[in-house]
Formats: structure tokens, sequence, C-alpha cells
């Protein structure tokens, strides 16, 4: 109905928003003939919630026209406008938060009017405001459409002498520009191929990259002392980490790169970044497995400094929460982790604080052989999600093991692998993942008490070569001791 999708807009203004948007429905500038100030009044009353109140026709109607027969035409029409008008006021709101594209639809039109003493003084506003303004997913478009402005310009006041300089930046900017989306596009597609089995037959963007000799590009850049080299560079070895993942240099300068200029780039390209790096250590672990959760540990550390691990402001979702907690225990940044978990826990929503600093004790108590402390906390945990639950499964069984509890584990062990089949909230990956640990460990209990040297070196190349395998540093950590004692 129309007027339930009105008010589905009119829950999002905040109570400043809702003030102008009442100024937006009293000028006679915006209303399109139709006056819906009665409805505006009768709805603002009930903002933001609209818990009190019938909201049908029938309702809107009898409030508005008290006595009259009920017209439901009448009141679709209203609404109908009124919806219209949310929409363009919205227009308004989102224009007033972005100066490039006023001062771009400024441009457009004073240039179509030949005002061109006007169209002067806001290209030097538009350029002054981006030589300030930090690098956004749009800055280098904005460059770029800054000298096609430009051009425009000399062109209109009869200036040709004066275009070699825009043109030349407008190239240098359009180069960076597609560098930087071509890699965003060939990342964004690798994610999707991966974990939604997304498969395209022709990858032009893939076949321009690989025929191109960035290498000398970048070696020309860095000779010439090229103003904006690093922005080019770091793109590419952007690029080349998914291109070639095996040379790990890349990753390195990378990560050189970004530390000397990250202030250069706003918050969400800096998380873009650094998330780039991360991805990068946790999908080719076997690179150098060591190096990277020392690599990874410190990106976290980083994160969390500079504090671009809060979003929104100030606020540490769950998932970044404990992934910052495993990688320092991987590390053995044991006082680190205890003085994160004091630290950062009130950072979590407040409703998840306590059973989240449960699990995170219970996975630091483990690391630090606690195991009886393990299960104490595990008890404490109001699960939040299905991880957690897995998570937490997982961690018993493990101190079960450690405590060489095995009739309790076996139980243990019987109980989670029916939980994991039952539940429809486990994905394939994760139920696969779980399902092998599970199978592993029940092996890897028998093994401990046989004596069987060569089935514990079946099991160590099983295991070494699964890919689809939950704790399985702790699994190899475990059979390595077997075998130390046979």
């Amino acid at each position: 109905m129309r007027d339930i999708k009105l008010i589905n807009i009119l829950k999002t203004l905040s109570k400043v928003e809702m003030k102008r948007f009442g100024k937006f429905v009293a000028s006679p500038y915006h209303n399109s003939g139709k006056n819906c100030m009665p409805l505006f009044k009768l709805l603002e009353k009930s903002h933001p919630d609209f818990k009190e109140g019938n909201y049908t026709y029938e309702a809107i109607h009898k409030k508005l026209y008290p006595g009259k027969k009920f017209n439901k035409q009448v009141t679709w029409n209203l609404t109908s406008a009124m919806e219209k008008m949310t929409k363009e006021f919205l227009k308004q709101e989102a224009l007033k938060k972005d100066d490039f594209i006023q001062m771009d639809l400024a441009l457009t039109e004073f240039g179509s009017r030949k005002l061109l003493n006007y169209y002067s003084n806001v290209l030097i506003e538009m350029e002054k405001m981006l030589d300030k303004s930090s690098i956004d997913t749009e800055y280098f478009s904005k460059q770029y459409k800054l000298r096609i402005f430009k051009q425009t310009y000399y062109f209109s006041v009869d200036k040709v002498h004066l275009i070699g300089d825009a043109t030349h930046k407008t190239a240098e900017w359009g180069a960076i520009y597609f560098l930087r989306i071509i890699v965003g596009a060939l990342k964004d597609m690798l994610i999707l191929r991966e974990y939604y089995n997304y498969k395209v037959d022709v990858n032009v963007p893939l076949a321009i990259v690989k025929n191109l000799d960035l290498k000398s590009v970048v070696d020309y850049i860095n000779k010439e002392k090229f103003e904006y080299a690093f922005y080019i560079e770091i793109y590419y070895h952007s690029l080349m980490m998914l291109l070639e993942p095996k040379q790990t240099w890349h990753l390195d300068r990378y990560r050189e790169l970004f530390e000397k200029h990250f202030k250069n780039f706003d918050k969400i390209e800096q998380i873009s970044m650094i998330t780039d790096m991360v991805n990068y250590c946790m999908y080719y672990p076997e690179l150098g497995n060591s190096k990277f959760k020392r690599v990874i540990f410190e990106l976290n550390e980083f994160q969390l400094k500079e504090g671009l691990a809060f979003f929104p402001d100030n606020q540490l979702s769950k998932t970044k929460y404990l992934q910052n907690l495993m990688t320092a225990l991987a590390v053995n940044e044991t006082k680190w982790t205890e003085d994160y978990i004091e630290k950062y826990t009130p950072k979590l929503l407040p409703e998840i604080r306590e059973s989240m600093k449960c699990l995170a004790n219970a996975f630091l108590c483990f690391h630090t052989k606690e195991y009886r402390k393990v299960l104490e906390y595990v008890n404490k945990v109001e699960f939040v999600d299905i991880r957690d639950k897995i998570q937490t499964r997982a961690l018993s069984a493990k101190s079960y093991y450690e405590l060489n509890e095995t009739e309790t584990l076996l139980h243990y062990i019987d109980s989670s692998k029916h939980f994991v089949i039952n539940n429809p909230s486990v994905s394939e990956t994760e139920g696969k993942n779980i399902r092998n640990f599970f199978k592993y460990l029940t092996k890897l209990i028998y093994l401990k008490e046989s004596n069987d040297n060569v089935e514990i070196s079946i099991l160590r190349n099983d295991v070494e070569k699964n890919k689809e395998l939950s704790n399985k540093d702790w699994l190899l950590e475990k059979i390595r001791e077997l075998e130390k004692v046979k």
C-alpha cells in the first residue's frame, strides 16, 4: 500500500530531517499542486516509530476529512503525492552532503548558459576542495572530471594553447582511475568465485592486465619521481598479490607503501587495503604460515591503534573482536590478549559483551593450558550465532582431550556430530570442516592407545592434505606428540 511505503520512508528520518521535510512540503516550489501539509501534520505526531494511530486509507481519510464519505482515490492520490515528495527530499538531502556533485551540476549549468566567469570560479573551488580531500573510492574519477571541465573551459574562452596541461592530467588521472577500478573489480570477482561459485567465460579486465607491462610502468614512475607514483604502485602490488600470489614480496612492498602513505586515503579505503592484506595472508597460508600470522597480528594492532577497527564509530564487531584475539594467540601474544580482552570488550554491543568475554577467556585459558577453566567459561557463553556454538564445541572437545577424559570426549564428539548434521543453520563448508575435525579427533583418540606407528603416520598425511578441516594446526601438533612418544 502506498501509505505504508510512505511511513516506512518517514521512519528513517531523524527529528531534524523531519522538520526540514515539513518546510519542504510547505514550499510551493516542491508541492506540485497538492497541499500535503495536513497529511504531514497528521503523520508528524507519531514520528518516528508510528506506534500510535491507524494508517489505513480509511483511517487517514477520516482524520483529514471528518464527516465526509470515504473516497479511497482521494487518499491514495494524497499519500502518493507525499511519497513522491519524500523521494525528492531525500535526493536534496543527498545532494547537500556532496559538494563535488553540486559543483559538477553547477559547472554543467553555467557552461550551457555561457556564464564563464561563474564557471571559472567553480573550477577554482573544485580544485581547492580536491587538493584538501583524502582519497576515497571516487577520488580519481573526480580528478579526472576536473581536468575534463578545464579542457571545456579553455575551449570555451578560446585559449586552446593552455589546454595541454589539462589534457595531460586527464590522461594521468584516467590511468590511475582505470587501475583502481580494475584491481577492485578483479578482487571482488575472486571472492565471488571462491565463496559463491561465480564464473565468467570471458574475463576482459583480467586479459587486459595480464597483457600490460605494469612492472615497467612502476619502474618508470619511480625513476622519474612522478608525484602520484605511490598511488599507482600500491594498486599495482595489490593486483600482483592476486595474479602472482607466490611472489610474497608484493605483500611486503604493499604493506610498506600503505604504512607510509595511509593518511592520504580515507577511512573506507584504509580499511579496504588492510582487509586486502589480511585476506592474502589467510588465503595463501602455505606460502609463509608463521610469517603471515605475525603480519595479520601487526595489521590488527595497527587497525586498533589508528581507530580503523571500529564500525560504526567506536564499536567493534563480534567477528573482528574474535579474529583479533585468535590471531594474537596464534603468535603467542598472551599478555597482549589479556589486555585486549579488558580494553576492547566494552567496545562490543552491550547485549553480547559478557558472553563474548567468556568466550575470549575460554580461548585464552586454552592457550595457557588451563583446560578446566576453559570448560567453566564455555558453560557461561550465551550463543549469539551458530559459529559460536561450533567454536565452543571444538574448544570443549580439545579440552577434554587434553584432560585425558576419553569417555566423556567420545560421547561429546557423538553429540556434536549430531548437532552439526541436524542443524540447518550450519553452512555446507562449516559443516564439512567441523565434521572432518571430529572424524580425525576420534582416530587420534584410538591411536593414542594403540601404539600403531604406521596408522599415526597415515593420519598425519591425511590431515596435512585435507583443506576442508578446522583446528588443523592443533591436530597436527597432537599427532606429532604421538610420534615423539612412539
